[in-house]
């Protein structure tokens, strides 16, 4: 992972917008001024709504250890699940890969193939973004996206799996392409422990 790399900053507005929904802007105000970040929220002024850059990936990384230990897994679950779907909507509007999924001869493709499609370029698009390995594969129970040196747990230690941002941001991708809603869960973490972060994307539509 290229700890320099800057994410856009429609990203992070997703991050902010999604906090104060569910537990005001005093805790975005609070959130970034424990993590040493103030500059990204001056004034009141969220990041912009587009993909100039704005914090690197270190930096967000460390804005998500300073929200789980503020605000906990109780509190940070719903804002990453929402984060990472509104992320998701933005990417199916700019990006040309997703949005080619919309085409007729996607359509046509059996639901095996369009599931993998679907996710190999939603973690295309998360690897460029993080620069930061992203492998997709399938087996008997699932398809799957493994995060190595993954951003969103990094300096969080935790009983159980904690990256809801990517599992919003697949969860999204396949509803928005299939028109069905998949079970996504993650089933390794390296917060709890885990070689690598793993999202598991189950066979049938919940």
């Amino acid at each position: 992972m290229t700890d320099q790399q800057h994410i856009p900053s429609q990203v992070l507005r997703q991050v902010c917008e999604s906090i104060i929904d569910n537990l005001g802007e005093r805790s975005l105000r609070l959130l970034f001024a424990q993590a040493g970040l103030a500059r990204f929220y001056a004034g009141g002024e969220l990041p912009p709504a587009d993909d100039t850059p704005s914090a690197t990936v270190a930096e967000l990384s460390h804005l998500f250890a300073t929200a789980f230990r503020i605000f906990g897994d109780k509190g940070m679950k719903p804002i990453l699940l929402r984060a990472g779907r509104n992320s998701l909507k933005h990417f199916r509007e700019t990006n040309k890969g997703l949005a080619a999924l919309a085409g007729a001869a996607f359509k046509v493709l059996p639901t095996d193939a369009k599931v993998k499609l679907v996710l190999s370029r939603s973690a295309k698009i998360a690897e460029d973004l993080l620069r930061t390995p992203h492998r997709t594969y399938d087996d008997a129970e699932g398809f799957y996206v493994e995060i190595s040196a993954c951003p969103y747990c990094a300096g969080s230690q935790a009983t159980r799996p904690i990256c809801y941002f990517p599992i919003g941001f697949y969860g999204e991708a396949l509803r928005w392409a299939t028109g069905e809603s998949y079970p996504v869960e993650e089933t390794e973490c390296i917060a709890s422990g885990g070689q690598l972060c793993r999202i598991r994307v189950g066979r049938s539509p919940a």
